[in-house]
């Protein structure tokens, strides 16, 4: 007794074999990426940066890459002649502002943006959304003193004393 195999079955079979050739798994790729985790408040920062973070973190928020060993071992030994480390860091902060690598928004984006820009700065330098008070209190701030430019924002929160902590 032979079997035939009617079209029916044989596409029905067809159709089985591509959906169980078309089920597999596809393979986890990663991209080396650490997810950053932006904050809802400064509640969480209860750790002061060492100097030598609070540097290299600086650095990589106003230049976007990585200090070299050599410069991060110069400025330590610089603070380290110092006393007053807020005069330290404000003087590190100038030195960096005046760096023609040093990676700003154009002056315009205050006032063409302003939520976008302060949004971006509180991201860039506390890891966090700013609250709708703090947001408020900059949109006014920033629009009643037309001169402030995006150097002299990133000048104070690179000062600020929640960028300290983390």
């Amino acid at each position: 007794m032979s079997h035939r195999f009617t079209p029916s079955f044989s596409c029905s079979l067809c159709v089985a074999a591509l959906l169980l050739a078309g089920c597999q798994a596809e393979p986890e790729v990663t991209y080396g990426l650490q997810p950053l985790e932006i904050s809802a408040s400064t509640a969480e920062k209860d750790r002061v940066k060492s100097i030598e973070q609070w540097i290299t973190i600086l650095h990589a928020d106003l230049f976007g890459e990585a200090l070299g060993s050599a410069e991060l071992f110069e400025i330590k030994q610089a603070f380290a002649s110092v006393g007053d480390q807020e005069i330290a860091r404000a003087v590190l902060v100038s030195n960096f502002m005046r760096d023609a690598e040093v990676q700003l928004p154009e002056a315009g984006i205050i006032a063409q943006d302003p939520d976008g820009f302060i949004d971006e700065t509180y991201i860039r330098f506390l890891v966090r959304y700013p609250t709708e008070a703090e947001r408020t209190w900059m949109r006014n701030y920033l629009s009643s003193n037309p001169t402030m430019t995006p150097e002299l924002v990133y000048t104070a929160f690179a000062l600020s004393e929640e960028y300290l902590h983390y």
